[in-house]
């Protein structure tokens, strides 16, 4: 070994969010955690909603996020495994990741078996679909090729300053939501009751009928949850980069949480 025996979840940077009151600022602090990981990470999982918007047209990808693009491309160069799940935000990735960074690109959930375990990996959005008829729709529509040939027909100009007008819009929605205490959210987490969260539930009726496997990680709720279920069984929300700055770490035999916390955060 040479001494690469970990491997880090993270997800939900949403880079490019105008919710970030710095946005250059979030993007810098997340390529200096891979920067701090690199030592002894041997792969690397981003599980969805990395970008607060992507679309890859044939010719053309979103502007920005060189820093963050340009670590990952140096740790995959150094032979660190990459791999990006398409969340509800960045969906629409193609074959960019791949050519430039090396990476490997999921647009469906993945068992991923390490050290004899099996992990369960997803953004969380597809399984989030049961909730309601309006999470369904969105997500059969984000999907459908004749949708996103539709949109690609339409000049950038005027496409990715809509999307992610519409994406800060709903998280400011969210947020209103949460402070009135009519939905559980990450800012305001005297409103959570952790049994009651749609992955928490959707979890246990899964291990039902897929009992081999151990562990379950997901992001899109911006939740931060390691929940202990039946026998060794666990479900892990990795909570976001807009609050947390947070990320899961296995070593070969333990699974935790962690955030990443520099000088002035523990002033």
């Amino acid at each position: 070994m040479d001494g690469r025996t970990k491997v880090y979840f993270t997800s939900d940077a949403h880079l490019g969010s105008g919710y970030h009151a710095d946005p250059r600022a979030v993007e810098c602090r997340l390529v200096r955690w891979l920067q701090s990981i690199e030592g002894d990470a041997r792969a690397v999982y981003f599980l969805g909603d990395m970008f607060d918007y992507w679309f890859e047209y044939r010719t053309v990808v979103p502007r920005g996020h060189v820093r963050f693009l340009g670590q990952v491309a140096l740790m995959a160069d150094a032979g660190i495994e990459i791999h990006f799940f398409a969340g509800n935000h960045d969906v629409w990735f193609a074959d960019y990741l791949e050519k430039e960074l090396g990476a490997q690109v999921h647009h469906e959930e993945a068992l991923v078996t390490l050290d004899g375990k099996t992990f369960r990996l997803a953004h969380g959005d597809k399984e989030y679909c049961g909730l309601s008829w309006t999470n369904r729709f969105l997500y059969r529509l984000f999907r459908h090729p004749v949708a996103r040939c539709l949109y690609a027909a339409v000049h950038p100009r005027w496409t990715v300053g809509f999307a992610l007008s519409c994406s800060l819009r709903s998280r400011k929605r969210g947020v209103r939501k949460a402070t009135l205490g009519q939905i559980p959210h990450a800012y305001h987490n005297e409103y959570f009751e952790i049994e009651k969260e749609w992955l928490v539930r959707w979890t246990k009726a899964h291990i039902e009928e897929h009992p081999e496997v151990d562990y379950y990680l997901f992001g899109h709720r911006h939740l931060l949850v390691d929940l202990a279920l039946r026998g060794e069984k666990r479900i892990v929300i990795l909570g976001d980069w807009l609050q947390y700055n947070s990320f899961a770490v296995w070593d070969g035999s333990a699974l935790w949480i962690d955030q990443f916390l520099e000088e002035e955060d523990q002033v």
